[in-house]
């Protein structure tokens, strides 16, 4: 255990904490790792063996953000909604987590973007996440026999295809000063009962 009397999990996530008000407060450019190790009165040297460098602590603060999305879409796939509802429910808790990070942490918003941009696992993991959980959710749709049993592979693939520019982090960039949800649960509506007539669903 370290000397500040945290174990080395809790000292990790403690660090985590301090970087994300640093960044908060000065902005990602000003951010430094020696500022953090102050914070926690560790040394240099002690906080680099679970940071090595700054981006370590940025990913760090990004995944932990995407795992709150993850954890936030896993409820919205087990609201007790009709399913039409249900995916609409789904596709605004994405857009709305990434519009408001954006509206009001845009310097850890930009740590994200990087992220995203160099293609790091813990990003490739989350786009995973959410083509699972978007999966787990037309399943749903089936087994209330409001979706055909086929093709539900490449529905998610046209799903979020559909609503790219409400989800992908640069296009959400672009448009955080509009109110586009009326629009998301229109396009949303639309692909859903087109892929569902097309699978001549009741």
């Amino acid at each position: 255990m370290p000397r500040t009397g945290l174990t080395s999990a809790e000292l990790v996530e403690k660090a985590i904490d301090i970087a994300t008000r640093n960044i908060r407060q000065f902005g990602l450019d000003k951010f430094r790792l020696t500022d953090v190790a102050k914070k926690l009165k560790v040394s240099h040297a002690a906080l680099y063996n679970h940071f090595p460098d700054k981006a370590a602590v940025t990913d760090a603060i990004s995944e932990r953000w995407l795992n709150q999305i993850d954890a936030a879409l896993e409820s919205a796939s087990q609201a007790d909604l009709e399913p039409r509802a249900r995916l609409i429910r789904w596709f605004l808790t994405l857009h709305r987590m990434k519009l408001e990070k954006i509206r009001t942490d845009p310097e850890l918003y930009k740590t994200f973007n990087m992220a995203v941009e160099l293609d790091k696992p813990f990003v490739r993991q989350h786009q995973a996440n959410v083509r699972r959980l978007l999966g787990d959710v037309l399943r749903k749709a089936v087994d209330a026999g409001a979706f055909p049993a086929e093709g539900q592979d490449n529905a998610v693939v046209v799903l979020l295809e559909a609503t790219s520019s409400f989800h992908h982090p640069s296009m959400v960039l672009e448009h955080k000063d509009e109110d586009r949800e009326d629009l998301l649960q229109q396009i949303v509506s639309v692909v859903f009962a087109g892929l569902a007539n097309k699978g001549n669903v009741r």
